[in-house]
């Protein structure tokens, strides 16, 4: 919820400081040609918000392996016998999800002086630094991830289950899956060059400024595995009987996760439009909207695991899952923002 406010509330600033540009231009009587001057360099810093999204999969993966001193003859993952159906293992979990980012962040940007050629473009160079508001989203989700719970409505956890209850056997357990899933960290980064070109709008300058860039980002990609095996099969807890006597039974309680972080690098090109607002004194304003496309070279891949191990009457096994996030080699970006420009006093 506080993510959410801190983007409605960075979009508001970003509305009320547009409004105020267009106060500001409504009051300033410079001539048009005074608000960007093509001989000289001009710094700015603007205040941007937006959006990025992208594809991503994932997928999971968990092999039992039986200790040396486990009683039971040997068996293999997913084995249906009935001697090995307590070392079961939960079956692959795959799936895909478009991971969407609001951002709010800061840009300095430096640009040049008109090059003395038809159309008038100015270079320019600009880097920036984004705050992220994204969401964990499940990507690759098989079962439900809670507690071992028994199979009644609003049952209480395994752990804490009472006795006097009725038992519930391992074909029943309730909270056994396994999840994956991947998060767009909080802090993204770019670097954009490109040429900036001239019209003029009425009494207002618009530059189209075509780019092309470098983003960097962050992914976070979590795992989770719950599996219960239960001796017997048919009780997974003990149970009190009518007549008061005491029916053990065991459950084996796999729980554990995982997480890995990983930076990626993309290049590619932009486009943005902006149009002049206003001037007070030596600071002009103008807002813009634009967008960007990046394609991400190198391992797109996180890969990492969990695993626990165990000793009791079932012997010694040790449980491990394999976990796997793939981000797309393609990001795409909306962005809107105004810009703060140094203009030098007027002579």
């Amino acid at each position: 919820m506080r993510k959410r406010t801190s983007v409605f509330l960075a979009l508001g600033a970003i509305a009320a400081c547009h409004l105020l540009a267009a106060e500001v231009s409504s009051a300033a009587d410079e001539p048009p040609e005074m608000q960007s001057p093509e001989d000289r360099w001009i710094p700015s810093i603007a205040i941007i918000s937006g959006v990025v999204w992208a594809e991503q999969t994932a997928s999971s993966d968990t092999v039992l392996v039986q200790g040396m001193s486990n009683p039971m003859p040997p068996c293999a993952a997913n084995d249906t016998r009935p001697e090995c159906r307590d070392l079961m293992t939960p079956a692959p979990a795959d799936g895909n999800d478009r991971a969407v980012a609001p951002f709010v962040g800061g840009t300095f940007e430096l640009m040049a002086p008109a090059l003395p050629i038809p159309l008038r473009p100015r270079l320019f160079v600009s880097g920036e630094m984004l705050a992220a508001f994204a969401s964990e989203r499940d990507v690759a989700l098989r079962g439900n991830t809670g507690c071992i719970r028994g199979p009644a409505v609003d049952a209480p956890c395994a752990v804490d289950h009472d006795p006097m209850d009725n038992s519930f056997g391992q074909d029943s357990l309730n909270g056994l899956g396994t999840r994956t899933t991947a998060q767009i960290g909080n802090y993204m980064f770019g670097v954009n060059v490109g040429a900036a070109f001239p019209a003029q709008i009425g009494k207002r300058q618009l530059r189209i400024k075509p780019s092309f860039g470098w983003f960097n980002y962050q992914v976070e990609a979590k795992g989770k595995l719950v599996q219960g095996y239960c001796d017997p099969i048919n009780r997974c807890v003990d149970r009190i009987n009518n007549q008061g006597m005491l029916l053990p039974g065991f459950l084996r309680d796999f729980t554990y996760s995982a997480t890995a972080k990983k930076r990626f690098n993309g290049i590619g090109p932009g486009l943005d439009v902006e149009l002049d607002t206003g001037r007070f004194g030596p600071i002009g304003s103008s807002i813009f909207i634009g967008g960007r496309a990046f394609y991400f070279f190198g391992n797109k891949k996180i890969s990492f695991a969990g695993s626990e191990s165990v000793d009791d009457r079932f012997g010694m096994d040790t449980a491990t899952t394999d976990f796997e996030v793939e981000v797309d080699p393609w990001m795409f970006r909306a962005h809107l923002g105004i810009r703060f420009q140094w203009l030098g006093f007027q002579k």
